[in-house]
């Protein structure tokens, strides 16, 4: 069993893989090291619910608006070029916040401004790399390629956030900021030596008008029930129960009592469980997911995050709350990773920048749900908010079994992989 589970995943069998594996994790480091510097400052500045909210919007609402259009560009040009030209960007504004912090001068305003400009970029950059690293491998191993990347944000969730509340307690906001400039660097120059092995993807879309390329990727997810269900689902559970994320200064300042080194702890423990559900994928050798597997990943995350939210009002426990995070990021990680693999699967190659923009759509909707979880935290508390968005999601991974019944057929069109 054990040598089952810690099988060299496949798709790392492609060396320009690794090399872009790599890359994408000191870049997606240097996302998540910058949003968590973001919440940090925003809840020493004005300890609010609504203006640690407002933070996730500013990141998501330009990504929102704009995430199509960034697909579409992803299926008609240099996939690599939008990449690299995002991380230089991105570098950028992370010095000049770290420039901000450093002189004693940064405002609420400040952080919210460059977060709509970083939300713009991401909308470019995260389609691109999307509809990219499928083409660093081959077929038979795209699976354990979708489950991979996924890996590099759930592992970073361990590493960033405690190297985040460390460097805050040890030194200050500003040097977590240098570190994520460093990520985005590191991303472009990796990038720079990688071809890829395939480029239909790309091929006869240059022609074509670019509203004319998301209009026919909406109307191929419309049509097609899996993908309507597959993405809907997702972007429902990312809304109301990624609300934790968004919240957890509250819990770890307010509720637990442990500060940014606890909160870096709490987060972290997500992501172990998120990486161990990553790597249970990477490294079978069967297309897993069925609409049955993904209905009950995602039900028992929704339940693992209202448990979470439920027991920190009751009882407060700091030790439980590590219990739960890890429960959560593994149930969690297991929907998300497998919804993605069948899409992977399923999705024609001149349409996966477009179609893997739309689901990537859900990242921005989890930061869009913190609005409403922070008006809501007002006036209820934020145990009550993140306890109230876990039911929604379990709740509707059951009607989804019995309204939606060609949901579980989803699996049926997956494939063993020898």
């Amino acid at each position: 069993m054990l040598k089952t589970i810690f099988n060299i995943p496949t798709a790392f069998q492609s060396t320009q893989y690794r090399i872009y594996w790599l890359g994408a994790f000191a870049s997606v480091s240097g996302y998540n090291l910058t949003y968590f510097a973001q919440l940090w400052l925003i809840h020493q500045i004005n300890d609010s619910t609504l203006f640690l909210g407002l933070v996730g919007a500013a990141n998501a609402a330009p990504s929102f608006i704009l995430t199509l259009i960034g697909g579409a560009y992803a299926d008609r040009v240099n996939k690599k070029f939008i990449m690299i030209g995002s991380q230089i960007i991105l570098a950028s504004l992370v010095i000049i916040m770290a420039i901000l912090t450093i002189f004693e001068v940064v405002e609420i305003w400040h952080i919210l401004l460059i977060a709509v400009i970083a939300g713009s970029v991401s909308a470019f950059d995260l389609p691109s790399r999307q509809a990219f690293y499928p083409e660093l491998v081959n077929e038979k191993s795209l699976t354990s390629a979708v489950a991979m990347n996924a890996s590099i944000w759930q592992s970073v969730r361990i590493i960033a956030p405690a190297v985040a509340g460390f460097l805050i307690a040890l030194t200050s906001t500003s040097v977590v900021f240098i570190f994520s400039a460093i990520g985005f660097t590191m991303m472009a120059v990796l990038l720079l030596p990688l071809t890829g092995i395939s480029k239909e993807a790309s091929d006869n879309q240059s022609q074509t008008k670019l509203t004319d390329q998301v209009k026919d990727s909406l109307k191929y997810v419309f049509r097609k029930p899996e993908f309507r269900y597959l993405i809907g689902l997702s972007m429902f559970s990312s809304f109301f129960g990624g609300s934790y994320i968004l919240l957890m200064p509250i819990f770890a300042v307010d509720i637990f009592s442990v500060g940014a080194e606890g909160q870096g702890v709490l987060l972290a423990c997500s992501g172990v469980g998120s990486v161990l559900a990553s790597l249970f994928i990477a490294t079978r050798k069967i297309v897993l997911p069925s609409g049955t597997f993904i209905l009950a990943a995602c039900c028992l995350s929704g339940i693992s995050i209202a448990i979470f939210g439920l027991l920190a009002e009751l009882t407060g426990s700091y030790t439980l709350g590590i219990v739960l995070m890890l429960t959560t990021g593994f149930f969690t990680s297991l929907h998300m990773i497998s919804t993605m693999a069948a899409l992977q699967q399923m999705v024609p190659p001149e349409l996966r920048g477009r179609v893997m923009a739309l689901y990537g759509i859900n990242w921005s909707l989890m930061l869009l749900g913190g609005v409403q979880a922070g008006l809501i935290g007002l006036a209820l508390g934020a145990p009550f908010t993140v306890m109230l968005g876990g039911i929604f999601v379990a709740a509707l991974s059951i009607i989804f079994i019995f309204v939606n019944k060609e949901f579980v057929h989803i699996g049926q069109k997956a494939k063993e992989i020898n």
